[in-house]
């Protein structure tokens, strides 16, 4: 870069500078007001508005049915699961009883049996005293039997006090003085070898009453019938306690851990919790409660509020593949709104086709052709990776959906972008998007059966699905061959059908250029092709660098006589102020530009018209007005174009076009060597003017560009053959020639294959 660029580069950027300085002074108010103008405000506003959207796409979309029910009414609808929902009630029932069916864990308590036979020795002791006591106070015979007799209160109320352990009624001390000293025996002895046998058995902390009932069993047919009734059980009853005691501690632990391993009682999405015709049950009631699908019951803002952080997290994912792949979308707000558009309706449609019909016949390849044909594989990429990530919420709150097919979906819809990216780059044409469409759906289909065979599905399985998932790539197509002319119509896009369309030589301002001023006509038509090659050189927008090249002088058409290549022979300009000259030649930029809204074309083509020449000056002129100023002083800027500077490759490569074209035509029998430095010469002087400070074109490209321009003009200056000057003899003298040399053989042909050739070669002369 000269040092006449590097200045104009400095001076730009010092007042990108100075007027961020000024704009930090300013009040905060201010400052936002200002903002709210600017293109980056209004890409925001977009982006927020397509975001509030999709967020009540999403929400009516998982939105549940709701039900009005009781426990013990009939349920008239089956009513399935929309998530996964635990049966909480049935399931702590189960729990309970796998709980209740753990045996105790118990521990022997060997100092219960000291204990049991030392309280069991004592009672008897005491009893026994009671009995002997019996025997003394009873009356014996000559024989020395005792006699029956009745004892007093006071005598039984002195046995009564002999016992300690246990309180003895009136009847309990009544039979044991009266039995004989033998029967006690036999029942200490037995009942003692009785509890001592059942203690080393073990007795069970709440198996006490089996235990006695037992021993009881045991000593019941030795032990005196009036003893075992009345003193046996109560002797059992105080003294035996249990040795083998529950542990609380390792009981509890065997109940919790049959009570974890009883497995929940889940209800998995899309499973049937109450069946129409059924009694709702308590549990079938909490489970809805649970789902909030009772009428009653509040919304479920959580699902709310995580589909709203994913479409979050799927807009952000937008904007940040837009800035790496087609940062131009965010700074205009034209194709922002398309994009956003676009995925709004495929996102709808998408949505209610899922919803309706069938998950496999998502529309989501409906976004990535409709942006690929209207904004390019650049700006179609970022929106079907957001719309596969969004994609995904559909399956939330959903019966029948799954996030498996939501997932599937998703991937074929980015196999989808790229069978769209690689049919639709750079290519127009009405019908092309329906033929992507069918490419689509025969790749969903083979991407669904080799899904199906992977997973080990039967063809039955999976066949409906792989049909579901074609259908929708052909829909997808169908549908952008509909909605296409209408985004084009309504953002005034400038898609490759478009361009196709304005390129038409039968359009109305093209039919006027040709009518009306045919030299400019034609030099846009080479102009165009010059920069149709040029483009397609460095990787540009070729179709749009052509078409804009037809349009770039239509702003001639308000004076077509003013201009040199309309001009036959008196020039109107020769005698007129040079100021007023180059007003009249400059201006034709602007009458270009209204000329373009008037006729509705694309901004792009409308950039191109008012940038084709930037500001560069009509040197022409101001060297006249120089030879008139006698010495004074003559502003540069007087003579300069009011367009701005090129902010576009093609935009760039039509100036260079415009400029080379009308340039080398004036050079007479231009030798290749002569028309690239005469072209690198021209190309230099935009650059020292700085007319390329706002465009992406590069040193490499000119480099390139400057080996296009040479091919294309190289081949209309090429060399021609000068020819001698030979008298065509008369037709009479052509005619006995003929008659002659037909009666020779073989001459006629070759006669005809030389005049055809020559023929030929006059007519390329002519050219």
């Amino acid at each position: 870069m000269d040092n006449g660029s590097r200045r104009n580069r400095r001076k730009d950027v010092e007042q990108v500078r100075k007027k961020q300085k000024i704009e930090r002074g300013r009040p905060l108010p201010e400052r936002i007001s200002s903002w709210l103008h600017t293109t980056s405000a209004h890409a925001a506003m977009i982006i927020a508005v397509g975001f509030l959207i999709l967020c009540v796409i999403f929400f009516t979309t998982i939105a549940p049915r709701r039900y009005t029910l009781t426990v013990g009414s009939i349920s008239h609808q089956t009513i399935t699961a929309t998530q996964s929902v635990v049966d909480e009630i049935t399931t702590e029932e189960k729990k309970k009883a796998a709980a209740a069916n753990i045996e105790p864990t118990y521990h022997l308590d060997e100092s219960a049996a000291i204990r049991v036979m030392e309280n069991l020795q004592e009672l008897f002791d005491e009893l026994s005293k009671v009995q002997q006591y019996g025997l003394t106070v009873q009356e014996i015979d000559e024989e020395g039997n005792e006699i029956a007799k009745s004892f007093s209160n006071s005598e039984i109320e002195y046995a009564q006090k002999l016992v300690t352990h246990i309180s003895l009624t009136r009847y309990q001390a009544t039979v044991l003085m009266t039995v004989a000293a033998e029967e006690f025996d036999i029942m200490v002895t037995n009942v003692t070898r009785a509890v001592q046998n059942a203690l080393n058995s073990g007795i069970r902390e709440g198996k006490v009453s089996d235990a006695i009932s037992t021993v009881q069993q045991i000593v019941g047919f030795s032990v005196d019938l009036s003893l075992m009734q009345v003193i046996v059980p109560t002797v059992l009853r105080t003294c035996i306690e249990p040795n083998m005691v529950i542990d609380q501690e390792a009981t509890e632990q065997a109940r919790q851990k049959a009570m974890e391993n009883v497995e929940y009682i889940l209800y998995l999405p899309g499973q049937n919790i109450i069946r129409e015709g059924e009694v709702v049950t308590s549990s079938q009631y909490a489970m809805v409660k649970t789902l909030g699908l009772l009428e009653d019951d509040t919304h479920d803002y959580s699902s709310y509020f995580g589909v709203a952080i994913f479409l979050c997290f799927g807009i952000f994912v937008l904007v940040v593949l837009i800035r790496i792949f087609r940062p131009m979308v965010l700074h205009d707000v034209r194709f922002l709104s398309v994009e956003m558009a676009v995925i709004v309706v495929t996102m709808l449609l998408t949505a209610l086709s899922i919803k309706l019909i069938d998950p496999y016949l998502a529309l989501l390849p409906l976004g990535s052709i409709l942006i690929g044909a209207l904004l390019g594989w650049r700006a179609a990429m970022p929106a079907s990776v957001c719309m596969a990530v969004i994609n995904c919420c559909l399956s939330a709150g959903s019966t029948t959906i799954t996030l498996h097919d939501m997932l599937v979906v998703s991937i074929m819809s980015l196999v989808a972008m790229t069978v769209s990216a690689l049919y639709l780059r750079g290519k127009g044409g009405r019908l092309r998007p329906l033929i992507c469409g069918v490419l689509v759906g025969v790749t969903n289909m083979i991407l669904m059966m080799a899904f199906g065979l992977m997973a080990g599905n039967s063809v039955e399985d999976f066949l409906s699905h792989a049909l579901w998932s074609g259908l929708s790539g052909v829909l997808s197509g169908m549908l952008s061959i509909g909605l296409q002319p209408l985004l084009e119509s309504a953002y005034n896009l400038a898609t490759p059908a478009k361009l196709l369309e304005l390129g038409n030589p039968n359009h109305p301002l093209l039919r006027r250029l040709l009518m009306e001023a045919p030299g400019t006509y034609h030099h846009s038509i080479i102009v165009a092709n010059l920069a149709e090659a040029a483009a397609e050189k460095i990787g540009a927008n070729a179709l749009l660098a052509r078409t804009g090249a037809y349009f770039h002088d239509v702003g001639k058409l308000k004076r077509p006589s003013y201009f040199k290549e309309n001009q036959q022979g008196i020039n109107p300009l020769d005698q007129t102020d040079p100021y007023v000259s180059a007003a009249i030649v400059t201006t034709h930029t602007r009458d270009g530009l209204q000329l373009a809204q008037k006729y509705h074309l694309p901004p792009e083509i409308q950039d191109i018209i008012i940038q084709h020449h930037g500001d560069t000056p009509v040197m022409f002129f101001y060297h006249r007005a120089l030879e008139q100023a006698g010495g004074r002083e003559v502003d540069i800027a007087d003579f300069r174009y009011d367009g701005t500077r090129p902010t576009t490759k093609e935009a760039a490569i039509v100036m260079f076009a415009d400029t080379i074209e009308a340039a080398v035509r004036s050079m007479k029998d231009p030798s290749p060597k002569d028309i690239r430095e005469f072209i690198q010469k021209l190309i230099q002087g935009k650059l020292q003017d700085g007319q390329l400070n706002n465009s992406p074109i590069t040193l490499r490209d000119i480099e390139d560009i400057c080996d296009a321009f040479c091919t294309v003009l190289n081949g209309v200056f090429h060399e021609r053959i000068e020819y001698p000057e030979v008298k065509v003899p008369s037709r009479t003298a052509e005619t006995g020639k003929a008659k002659e040399s037909s009666e020779t053989p073989g001459t006629e042909s070759s006669d005809i294959e030389e005049k055809a050739e020559h023929t030929e070669e006059d007519t390329g002369h002519a050219d």
